[in-house]
């Protein structure tokens, strides 16, 4: 409890002085070489990621984030489905990123997405499946140099050349999303805790993607999703979108390789990831697209 009150206390204080996240994390690192940074130069970094380890909502948590600004680097969906899928690490790779993290979600026998998918202006699921109605109720939309997270957009977002759908919605300018006991999914998805992995901006024009490990007894036990609410809130999120969670959960970066411990493999450490058909891919302004 002691960190979650050291979370409380600085969020009260100007951004200008203080990032109750950064504030609190482990070592943090420059997005593209990996050179430490010190608190004072990560607010001010374009491109960045580290790791928070410690006792939040009363259990053991482990929290790995990559924090960038859109004018530095561009986000851009990954489809790769069926015979394509692969781990988020080497999808990642293959597209010449120094960042990704997980997409939506997907049949796991096929390997295709369940949720509305477009990359590259091709819409490759053209619907989201009636089983995740339940839970997906919103989107990441690319374009434009422009990374906007959408709770009541409407198929098939035209104008937008990229969109994953997802869910569901935890932030929206700034009000917590809130999941109520008996809607569907609710004992299992929305209420136990599980890995997590999240998509959000902040009001000072950074974009956040973040991967709550889970399933590690006495080491990370992951976050129902008001928890991951009530986190991406005291990151000082204003807006914030679950994606694909569980054993999909898995955060890469050019110089730190996976940075979270993926749990499909029952193990606390970085070898357990899952073949996935899509991701978040980050790529530096220089290289990537204009989409």
């Amino acid at each position: 409890m002691k960190q979650f009150f050291l979370f409380l206390v600085a969020i009260a204080l100007p951004s200008c002085m203080q990032n109750p996240f950064l504030s609190r994390a482990d070592a943090i690192r420059e997005l593209g070489g990996g050179q430490p940074l010190s608190y004072a130069e990560a607010i001010r970094s374009d491109g960045l990621w580290g790791t928070f380890r410690g006792e939040l909502f009363g259990s053991p948590q482990s929290v790995s984030f990559v924090r960038f600004r859109p004018g530095a680097y561009t986000l851009n969906v990954v489809s790769a489905e069926g015979p394509a899928a692969d781990s988020t690490s080497t999808l990642c790779q293959q597209h010449e990123a120094v960042a990704g993290i997980n997409g939506s979600y997907f049949d796991m026998q096929q390997l295709t997405s369940v949720t509305y998918l477009k990359d590259d202006g091709f819409v490759v699921n053209a619907s989201t499946s009636q089983e995740e109605l339940f839970r997906t109720n919103g989107a990441v939309l690319l374009g434009n140099g422009i990374i906007r997270i959408d709770a009541a957009g409407t198929i098939p977002w035209d104008g937008w050349r990229e969109v994953m759908a997802s869910g569901p919605i935890l932030l929206d300018e700034g009000v917590r999303a809130a999941y109520t006991e008996g809607i569907s999914g609710w004992e299992d998805f929305y209420a136990k805790r599980h890995p997590r992995s999240m998509i959000g901006t902040d009001g000072e024009g950074y974009v956040w993607l973040v991967v709550v490990d889970g399933r590690a007894e006495g080491q990370a036990t992951g976050m129902s999703i008001s928890e991951l609410t009530e986190l991406a809130y005291l990151m000082g999120l204003t807006d914030a979108l679950n994606l694909d969670g569980g054993g999909s959960s898995t955060l890469w970066t050019l110089s730190g390789g996976v940075v979270n411990h993926p749990c499909d493999n029952g193990k606390f450490d970085a070898d357990g990831q899952r073949v996935v058909p899509s991701i978040l891919a980050l790529q530096p302004v220089s290289i990537g697209p204009e989409k």
